[in-house]
């Protein structure tokens, strides 16, 4: 199963040291390129960014369906880093 995560779960599982759970649970994670900009760009998630960029199971991905998105996060209120690739 691939699972498409926001930066929230993949800081909090680091912090609590279980990053590996998503690994384990659903093996690929998916993350838009604008979560992973949020990671590294941050100097609040620096460590973040170190773990997140060695996790080989963790894949930066492209949106393509913008209009997709962009219905999605009116409707949750997601921010730029669930709602641009």
């Amino acid at each position: 199963m691939i699972v498409i995560s926001d930066t929230t779960p993949i800081i909090s599982l680091i912090k609590i040291e279980r990053l590996e759970l998503l690994n384990q649970l659903f093996g690929e994670i998916q993350i838009p390129n604008a979560v992973y900009a949020e990671l590294t760009s941050n100097v609040r998630f620096k460590g973040e960014a170190e773990f997140v960029s060695k996790a080989e199971y963790i894949k930066k991905v492209i949106v393509e369906d913008v209009k997709s998105v962009e219905l999605l996060r009116r409707a949750t209120g997601l921010d730029a880093g669930e709602k641009n690739g």
